[in-house]
């Protein structure tokens, strides 16, 4: 029987409750400043008989008078007396439930969850972790493979976004074009494509032919499929090896004659770290790089200011 009272009294109060707005609020707020009916409604620009009426609902919802006639005056009741906390903090939690969100990456330690192959790490990823050691020093950041559970990830809001190449986006994915990228094809010093990689203007897959090939394997919506670029078109041949991380292939090349074609911004960084040695390879090999993210977070601010960054320091890079 209790419980069927309490239930019976929480549905009274929100029976009420359904006709309180924020008007009603604030008139309320300022009656326990002004303890005056005359000078609320001035502060409203109300009319006296307009604000008699919210008050007579303020009355009804809370129980109680909450401004009584006295001989020296008008003065609060004992329970309004103690409202002035909780109704300042009502309003404010209103208030903030409309406050456009804010992002402060200087002070923030947000997660982003981000899927991406390793040369998404490297070529976007690393770079803007040079700049944020410096300018959002707390923000975190976890990098899962990409594999194609990522894409159902993405839309499931278990990743914030992904780093991903000729993309055929569906609908609900926000796709941003980070830069158009390029391939080049590594070897050896002393490798016999010194020669013509001297000469030419780009490589050919007529070029790297006669050597074995090392290709990487790309993650899609369905599985792993070879990137079979270095190959003359129609050439059913295999690659020597096939695995699915473009940073390992220097390791790969450094000491046999196998070439492995990679791109330009990842061959760049090797021959500044290591003896091999590059050469561009046809341009029409290139490949558009996106930002992916769900439609969820167009209005995220911690997503948007992180896509602005990948932009304006991809572009220097």
């Amino acid at each position: 029987m209790d419980d069927e009272n309490s239930m019976m009294g929480m549905q009274k109060m929100n029976d009420r409750l359904t006709s309180l707005d924020m008007r009603t609020l604030r008139f309320l707020q300022l009656l326990l400043r002004t303890r005056s009916v005359t000078r609320t409604a001035m502060h409203l620009g109300i009319s006296q008989p307009a604000a008699s009426r919210i008050l007579a609902r303020v009355r009804d919802l809370i129980g109680d008078p909450v401004l009584i006639r006295t001989q020296s005056g008008y003065k609060l009741t004992d329970h309004a007396l103690g409202l002035n906390e909780p109704v300042d903090a009502a309003l404010s939690a209103i208030a903030d439930v409309f406050r456009p969100s804010a992002f402060d990456p200087a002070q923030s330690n947000h997660r982003y969850c981000i899927a991406s192959t390793d040369y998404g790490v490297a070529a976007v990823l690393g770079p803007m972790m040079e700049v944020f050691a410096v300018t959002a020093p707390a923000l975190r950041f976890d990098v899962s493979p990409l594999v194609p559970q990522s894409f159902s990830d993405l839309e499931k809001g278990a990743i914030d976004l992904l780093l991903y190449a000729d993309l055929d986006a569906k609908e609900d994915l926000l796709v941003q074009k980070l830069f158009d990228e390029t391939y080049e094809v590594l070897f050896r010093q002393g490798h016999p494509l010194e020669e013509p990689s001297a000469t030419k203007l780009a490589l050919t897959p007529q070029d790297v032919s006669p050597y074995r090939l090392i290709e990487f394997n790309f993650p899609d919506t369905t599985g792993l499929k070879p990137d079979t670029i270095m190959r003359e078109e129609g050439d059913g041949s295999n690659a020597v090896f096939q695995q699915p991380y473009f940073t390992t292939l220097p390791f790969l090349v450094g000491q046999t004659d196998a070439v492995a074609a990679v791109p330009k911004r990842l061959a760049e960084q090797v021959r500044k770290s290591t003896t091999l040695c590059s050469a561009p390879f046809q341009p029409r090999c290139g490949f558009p790089y996106y930002l992916v993210r769900h439609e969820r977070s167009r209005f995220n601010p911690a997503v948007n200011w992180l896509r602005e960054q990948a932009l304006e320091i991809t572009k220097s890079h």
